[in-house]
């Protein structure tokens, strides 16, 4: 007889391997790797909305031909001229109807006016777009596609079959150049606009006046002195104060004429950028004071007699000054209207920018007139009457105005735009109260983000790419009240084009897609902590691959960008030192780096070696016969109209 229990020791065997058996294929169906589609970035930035890679290739050759209607023939000839360099012929227009081999242009009413669709398929393409911006971008995005900037005299060009459909995140995507700190002559601010609507900024904020320097040429004789003593100062802080050799004692000065504002404006124009001029009131004036003193408060004795204050010059030193225009004399508002009257000549733009902001109120407390005027005008308050007054003389002259959050409050005209830079419960409990009181409209501005003066060791890339709004600022009813995103350079210790260059790139890219790429995929939807950190990663990860995807065009335009070792660093002792050195003596550890990178880097070498690789691609595509031409039925695009954008 067998032992019963050797029995159980075997049903309880066997039943433990099926019980196993089970559980292994139902955890293996639960926990099994799912494959996931693969996700197609195409190598432009800002990243486009929609993109879908098709088979083949379109071959654009000698026997192209661009179809365009009479109305749009001057998007075709811009088209054609994009293509002069890389095409060793000229592509003709037509305007008969399309067949195969073409490249045709319809301008479509449904899409977003800065919207564009690109269909490229092996027998033709078409560029559609909502309006003349939307052409305009959809040939700076085609030529990043193709690199045509890199590309020279070639007999054929191919292009990958694929639909890019692509509209803006917000309708204000600006930069700006502080040159009154430092300045950059009209070639080098045209440079600047080149670059970055290639980005798709549309938007240059010119700060043209602050303490250390009026640039604008003002051609009224009674105030000539502006151009003469306002546009120079004796000497150049190069170093934080305090450091060991903060100052030179040359001679800084300049400013543009109005031929330069008006040739600066038309270039503008042609790349879909509107130029908005600051002229800051009524802080950050001393250069004006330097010239007129009486633009200052006065200030009384001990008798009550009145006497003009100490006669100062252009500012040297950075940081901000207590002098400011005086609010309680006539004069002062007469001499603002005229220059203003100067300003509207020449910039002709929907804006102005009035700045409005860090007013020292000490002279004002003791200036017989502000004490005067303060208590007629009551509670509002002198800097909000000032604003107001300023403010209303630009309206009348049809310009919208747009001044510094820090500036405004419940007092100021709900109508002047608040340029937010500067965060913390205060401000944003005031803007906030503002928005929702009076409806003012807003651009982000963030110091903690997008201040491009900062080194990357105070504001790495990272931390500009993944910028979002305060928590309290996330209500529909809020962020429906922001226009976009600017993100402004000031020049304190930005002495040369090549410092510029470093601070700007590639940190001007993250705030492009800021500015641009609506996300396809809404990240507060994924739950799982874990799932949303892996997708900002792959996100990411993405983005620095096209970042490297757009050097050699930086490289084509001698832009001086930061390698990502210094665009985006993590080691924390090297971010301890490199703050350190910012906060002290040394403004320009980054630049002597990258310098020594740069060098690394063979730039030159790694051209040739992506020429090599465009190359060999192209012959691989016409031994794989790429060119011929079957037709593709079109893919339908569904691209969203957001109608309610400002």
């Amino acid at each position: 007889m067998s032992d019963p229990k050797s029995k159980r020791k075997v049903k309880n065997k066997n039943s433990s391997v099926r019980s196993e058996g089970a559980r292994g294929g139902f955890f293996a169906r639960i926990f099994k790797k799912r494959e996931t589609p693969p996700v197609y970035e195409p190598p432009l930035v800002p990243k486009p909305y929609g993109y879908q890679p098709l088979e083949g290739y379109f071959a654009i050759n000698k026997d192209t031909l661009l179809i365009a209607d009479q109305s749009r023939k001057n998007y075709a000839e811009n088209f054609r001229d994009m293509f002069k360099r890389a095409l060793e012929h000229e592509l003709f227009i037509h305007y008969n109807k399309p067949g195969y081999n073409n490249i045709l242009f319809e301008e479509n009413p449904s899409i977003d006016p800065e919207g564009y669709v690109i269909e490229c398929y092996p027998d033709r393409m078409k560029l559609s777009a909502g309006g003349a911006p939307g052409f305009f971008y959809a040939m700076q995005s085609l030529s990043q596609f193709l690199r045509l900037d890199t590309l020279l005299s070639k007999d054929v060009i191919y292009c990958p079959c694929m639909v890019i459909s692509d509209f803006p995140k917000y309708r204000y995507r600006g930069f700006m150049i502080d040159v009154s700190r430092h300045f950059f002559d009209k070639t080098e601010i045209k440079r600047y606009i080149e670059l970055m609507s290639a980005l798709k900024f549309n938007v240059f904020h010119w700060h043209l006046s602050d303490d250390q320097g009026f640039r604008f040429e003002i051609s009224n004789e009674k105030y000539k002195f502006i151009n003469i003593t306002s546009s120079e100062r004796r000497g150049d802080c190069v170093g934080r104060p305090g450091s060991q050799f903060p100052y030179n004692d040359k001679v800084y000065k300049g400013y543009y004429t109005k031929d330069d504002v008006k040739e600066v404006v038309e270039f503008a124009k042609k790349r879909f950028v509107t130029v908005i001029p600051e002229i800051d009131l009524p802080g950050h004036t001393q250069a004006l004071i330097a010239a007129y003193p009486w633009l200052g408060c006065d200030e009384s004795d001990e008798n009550g007699n009145l006497k003009p204050r100490p006669r100062v010059g252009v500012r040297v030193e950075y940081g901000v000054s207590e002098e400011v225009l005086c609010a309680g004399k006539e004069s002062t508002y007469k001499f603002i209207e005229d220059i203003l009257d100067e300003v509207f000549e020449v910039f002709d733009g929907p804006y102005i920018h009035i700045g409005g902001d860090e007013v020292l109120k000490n002279h004002w407390e003791t200036c017989p007139y502000c004490r005067q005027k303060a208590a007629e005008i009551g509670g509002i308050g002198l800097q909000s009457y000032f604003l107001n007054r300023v403010a209303e003389y630009c309206k009348s002259n049809g310009k919208r105005v747009i001044g510094y959050n820090d500036g405004l409050n419940g007092g100021a005209d709900p109508e002047i735009i608040s340029q937010f830079w500067v965060e913390g419960k205060e401000h944003n409990e005031s803007l906030k109260s503002q928005i929702r009181n009076g409806g003012r409209k807003f651009i982000l501005s963030s110091e903690r983000a997008f201040y491009c003066d900062y080194p990357y060791a105070v504001t790495p890339l990272k931390k500009t790419y993944f910028y979002k709004l305060p928590a309290d600022f996330q209500s529909a009813d809020i962020k429906k009240n922001m226009l976009g995103i600017e993100a402004p350079l000031w020049t304190e210790y930005v002495l040369s084009r090549d410092k510029a260059d470093l601070n700007l790139f590639p940190r001007m890219i993250a705030v492009a897609e800021q500015c641009w790429t609506r996300q396809t995929t809404d990240e507060a939807s994924i739950k799982r902590k874990r799932k949303r950190r892996k997708y900002n990663e792959a996100r990411y990860a993405g983005f620095l691959n096209r970042v490297k995807a757009y050097e050699p065009i930086l490289d084509l335009y001698r832009v001086n960008y930061a390698d990502l070792k210094i665009a985006d660093p993590t080691d924390k002792k090297y971010l301890k030192a490199e703050r350190a050195k910012w906060a002290g003596s040394d403004q320009y550890s980054e630049l002597k780096m990258n310098k020594n990178l740069a060098e690394q880097r063979k730039v030159i070498k790694r051209n040739g070696v992506l020429a090599g690789k465009i190359e060999e691609n192209q012959n691989r595509e016409i031994a794989l016969d790429a060119t011929s031409y079957t037709p593709i039925a079109s893919i339908k695009i569904d691209l969203p109209f957001d109608k309610d954008m400002v």
